[in-house]
Order: structure tokens, then sequence, then C-alpha cells
């Protein structure tokens, strides 16, 4: 009898643990690839309401990474009292980033006369597949104008060229930066919280190997994820690994 009733603990306690286990990695692999409300998660919080300028008011962005990119903004306005500097975008979620997609493929579509591996790498340019996209673990943000012509002159150089010498000291970087020789173009707007992103980086590439995500995707031209995703996630900036 005793016997049968430490079988039956035992069994009860596998399960549970089983199920805490499950719900742990179906929620990080939900939020490696976006699929989860970031406005209603508790680390994460609307970077407006912390004193950082934007151009829309639903930006949100983790805790400690706003915290951060706030006394970045502070220093920045302290060296260059003149400067202009807001957030253009920042975290999105898998839905947004799928509409972004299928948009730009539709719009692709005449051009590339319907050849489908061409309109994908057309949209990598500067675009990422849904599940991919940095943007979705709340550690990336897009500032003022999407242009790289904006960053050579006026106040677009003179921010830039003060983050290229300052933004390390809170932990960012510049993920698309010149000096790579694949994934997406240059983007000298596209700022990375890299203390987290390489974490969450190492994951999304241990899930991808393991092909975790196969089931949670569904968009168009998604017969390329298994060719580009990998490429584009982990062609980066040297200095966001650090």
């Amino acid at each position: 009898m005793i016997m049968k009733f430490a079988i039956r603990f035992f069994i009860l306690n596998l399960l549970f643990f089983k199920t805490i286990f499950s719900q742990n990695y179906l929620q990080e692999r939900e939020f490696l690839i976006g699929q989860f409300e970031f406005s209603k998660h508790p680390d994460f919080i609307n970077i407006k309401q912390i004193g950082i300028p934007v151009k829309r008011n639903d930006l949100f962005l983790q805790k400690e990474v706003a915290e951060q990119l706030l006394k970045l903004y502070q220093q920045l306005k302290k060296d260059l009292p003149n400067a202009e500097f807001w957030v253009t975008s920042a975290t999105r979620n898998y839905w947004h980033q799928k509409q972004i997609w299928e948009n730009k493929w539709n719009q692709y579509q005449k051009q590339y006369k319907n050849d489908p591996q061409q309109i994908a790498t057309k949209i990598l340019e500067y675009s990422s597949m849904p599940a991919t996209s940095r943007h979705h673990w709340g550690t990336d943000f897009d500032i003022n104008i999407l242009d790289n012509s904006y960053y050579e002159r006026g106040n677009g150089k003179m921010i830039y060229e003060w983050l290229k010498k300052n933004a390390k000291k809170y932990g960012f970087c510049m993920p698309y930066n010149e000096n790579r020789n694949t994934g997406y173009r240059l983007e000298k707007w596209h700022w990375s919280y890299y203390k987290l992103a390489k974490i969450y980086q190492q994951k999304w590439n241990e899930s991808f190997q393991n092909n975790l995500f196969d089931s949670k995707i569904d968009f168009i031209g998604k017969e390329f994820f298994k060719t580009y995703a990998f490429i584009y996630v982990n062609a980066i900036n040297t200095e966001c690994l650090e």
C-alpha cells in the first residue's frame, strides 16, 4: 500500500513539473518569435511615460532597456542641447511584422513577376520575416528617420556620431553596421540593447536548430524561412555579441 502511494505521488509530481516546464517552454518560444502581447507584459513599459521622446504614443521596450535608453538620452541632451532625438519604432510583435512582410510581398509581386525567391530577398534588404525580428524582444528600437542619408548631415549626423562614440556605455550597439558580408543592409537608425539581445539571439538559434518554431509560423513566403531566417538573425555587428 505504501509503495503504491509512493509511486502515485511520484507520478503526480512528475506530471506537475512536466506541466510547469512545458508552460515555461511555450512562453519562451512565443516570446522569441514575438507571439505575445508586449503592452500587457510585466517586463515592458511605455517609453513615453518615462520621458523618452517618441513619434507615437504606443511604443514599448523592456524596462531595463528603457531605463538605459533614458540615461543615454539625458546624457545626449547634456552634450548636445540642440540635438533632436526621438524613437520612431520599438517593440513589434509577430503579427505586426507579418503585416509589414506581406504588404511588401504584395507590393513586389508584379515587379518580380511572381518569382517568390526574388521577392523574399528584396524584402530582406530592410525587413525581417515574421518570427525573426530583433524588435520582437523589446531590446531594439529605431530612431528619428529610417533613411541612411539623414545621418550624413545636420541633426542626423550629429546624433549618429555621438551614438557611435557613446551608445556602448549604456549597453547599446548598432546591429546592422557597414562591415558585414551578408544579412540586412546598413541601418544607421536601428539600435539594440545587446546585454539582453545576445541572450535571446542564442536562445532563438537553439530553438530554430531544434525546429521548435515550425508549427508556429504562417505567412506568405514561409517556405524560405529555413533558407534565410538563421542567416539574417545572425548577420549582425560583432560588437553586439561582446
